[in-house]
């Protein structure tokens, strides 16, 4: 069966706004299987929405009620300060389930949105049922702004990486900048050679989309709020069953970080992805969706 292609899909109309806590939070909520008790929801990283995951959403509409969301503070959703430590963001997902009665849930958060996917499942473990991690586990750079000489000491390459990012999460690209960007080999090689494997290999037109809306005002507050506590604590309570798929190129989430995580969490299991980084899921799709529906036990 071939992969369905995000293009053919009218985002437009399955986007929608849900009001949380008094805040609007932005969405796409696909469900042409007529799946909506086997529901899979989508969290994006920093400076991200839930565009990060366009390539992968059709495939997996096919079998579930797929739901993206744009995290407090990013995307399309508003931003409030008061709200933006990884605990009120796990509580802002839980909240988007409420008021689409969804009461369980495959779980799928990529970097930033793995902190918060695992802070959910810690916290609401009647919520999550299963729980993918990707471009993750972050847990070594999370303690970066309570101790970050010891930080950099165990882990520079990551370090250096996050300040690499650092320099454009908190500010939107006009589209102009995204387009040229997008549809430059070389520039896409200087821009995410840090963070990926082959950049230059990325298709344009899912670039354009995925970088559309990069630049967050909840990206600096949400790594600040990791000073007052931190979010990968109480790892051990993680009940569901749980999958990494990660790159090997990872820059961001080491190795010490999965084999932490895999010796706190005793349901977890870890799969690589050769040739990829920090994007897995948007370097190598197809391989990406078959780890994923052979943990969900779905037909390729």
């Amino acid at each position: 069966m071939s992969t369905p292609d995000w293009r053919d899909v009218a985002w437009d109309e399955v986007a929608r706004d849900v009001d949380v806590d008094g805040r609007r939070v932005h969405l796409v909520d696909v469900d042409v299987a007529g799946a909506d008790s086997d529901v899979m929801v989508f969290l994006h990283g920093i400076s991200a929405s839930w565009r990060w995951f366009i390539e992968i959403l059709p495939a997996m509409a096919r079998t579930h009620r797929v739901v993206a969301i744009d995290l407090p503070g990013f995307g399309d959703s508003e931003f409030a300060l008061k709200k933006s430590s990884f605990t009120a963001l796990a509580e802002s997902v839980a909240g988007v389930c409420a008021e689409l009665s969804v009461r369980r849930a495959t779980v799928v958060g990529h970097s930033m949105g793995s902190l918060v996917a695992t802070r959910l499942a810690i916290d609401r473990p009647d919520l999550v049922g299963k729980l993918v991690i990707t471009g993750g586990p972050i847990l070594s750079l999370t303690g970066l702004a309570r101790s970050p000489l010891q930080t950099v000491r165990a882990q520079p390459r990551a370090v250096i990486t996050l300040l690499a990012e650092l320099m454009t999460i908190g500010v939107p690209l006009p589209a102009r900048v995204t387009s040229v960007l997008a549809s430059s080999p070389t520039l896409l090689t200087l821009a995410l050679g840090p963070f990926l494997a082959h950049p230059e290999r990325l298709d344009a037109d899912l670039m354009t989309q995925v970088m559309s809306a990069l630049g967050a005002p909840g990206s600096f507050p949400a790594l600040l709020s990791t000073i007052r506590s931190d979010p990968a604590t109480d790892l051990h309570r993680i009940s569901c069953p749980t999958l990494i798929i990660r790159g090997p190129g990872d820059p961001l989430s080491p190795p010490a970080d999965v084999d932490r995580f895999l010796a706190a969490v005793a349901t977890a299991s870890a799969v690589e992805i050769p040739g990829t980084g920090h994007w897995p899921h948007i370097e190598k799709p197809a391989e990406f969706l078959a780890e994923l529906k052979a943990f969900l036990r779905v037909a390729p």
